[in-house]
């Protein structure tokens, strides 16, 4: 199975090169927007929790659409979604190309977290899983930022008991978002983590820009994006810090990811063509499909369409849409979660774009 759905997924990257692509082999699915944190660069945690997709709809979207190779689950927080548990289990045993499986925690709910990981490893054969603890700064600026009293030591907490899991197929990594709030603390931050984590490296943590997103984060109102100028100073500073391990994927697209966002920050345009609508999706807690997460452009309702995201995909909007991101006609951002495969499908030059 884990060489198999490599192997595909890798020939779907190379495929992007070269071609538009049938389907998407990369999903961002929000299955919640429920938070126990009120962070001050999103209003997720404001936004309605009613109508999110059962996990009866959720097990029959994925045995309809059951050929992603790589999925990104991400909330809200998940695990404040008691059926988590099982939404994992569809997740998994429905996908069938499934090489990675990811997401992102504030690391509040430890003992959840740490079972549900211990769950997939010892009860799944999912090849690939990577989970991403919160951080954004030393204790006392997380805690603000987060509105939660103790969050920074729970994340920790949570970091410690899942580094002690790692393996070749779980990876963990402490996710810090720069934004306006914790522009100039990077380095406060890394200190404060080394003070209870001595073996930790810059390498353990993943780093990403704050966005607008009018469909997703809601946070129009927030003066939530950091300084560009200072923003491309401090990655770069990151950067030249990093340990450039060779035939290391992930190594690779930290800094890949970095140097292009530098370019992002200067400019304020994405630095390539983007894939969204096109190698990857967004679908919301409530099944809305976009092509992600930032461009406020709804391609369909998975309800509406019994639930078969691939019968969604071959509809006229879905080709609109995608006309309009490889002309350049949608806000244009630099989020990890579009980042990525964007990068994936630009290793070759003069990649074909229509």
């Amino acid at each position: 199975m884990k060489y198999v759905n490599l192997s595909r997924l890798i020939g779907r990257i190379a495929r992007s090169n070269l071609q538009e692509l049938p389907l998407p082999y990369r999903l961002t699915f929000a299955v919640t927007n429920r938070c126990q944190a009120r962070c001050s660069m999103c209003n997720i945690w404001q936004k309605p929790v009613d109508n999110e997709l059962t996990v009866a709809e959720i097990d029959q979207l994925f045995t309809k659409a059951n050929r992603f190779s790589w999925i990104n689950l991400t909330g809200g927080e998940l695990f404040q979604r008691s059926d988590l548990p099982d939404i994992f289990s569809s997740v998994i045993y429905r996908s069938r190309d499934l090489y990675l499986l990811n997401f992102p925690t504030n690391g509040i709910q430890t003992d959840e977290i740490v079972t549900a990981v211990d769950w997939i490893l010892h009860k799944t054969r999912l090849p690939r899983l990577i989970v991403s603890v919160s951080i954004d700064g030393p204790p006392e600026l997380h805690d603000r930022i987060r509105c939660v009293p103790g969050c920074w030591e729970q994340a920790i907490a949570t970091f410690r008991s899942l580094r002690n899991r790692r393996s070749s197929r779980f990876s963990v990594y402490l996710g810090h978002t720069i934004q306006s709030a914790n522009l100039g603390y990077f380095d406060e931050c890394v200190t404060a983590c080394k003070k209870v984590l001595p073996e930790i490296t810059l390498d353990d943590f993943h780093v990403n820009l704050a966005h607008f997103s009018g469909h997703y984060y809601d946070n129009a109102d927030r003066d939530a994006l950091p300084d560009r100028t200072g923003a491309a100073h401090a990655l770069a500073g990151i950067s030249a810090q990093r340990t450039r391990k060779k035939l290391d994927p992930v190594s690779f697209m930290e800094q890949r990811y970095q140097r292009h966002a530098q370019s992002y920050l200067r400019t304020g345009i994405a630095p390539l063509g983007c894939q969204a609508a096109g190698a990857s999706c967004f679908i919301d807690p409530t099944g809305i499909v976009y092509p992600c997460s930032v461009f406020d452009a709804p391609i369909g309702s998975l309800r509406e369409h019994d639930l078969d995201l691939y019968e969604l995909w071959r509809s006229t909007g879905q080709r609109q849409i995608r006309g309009k991101i490889i002309q350049g006609a949608c806000p244009g951002c630099w989020t990890p979660c579009e980042a990525y495969q964007t990068i994936l499908a630009n290793l070759i030059r003069g990649k074909h774009t229509s």
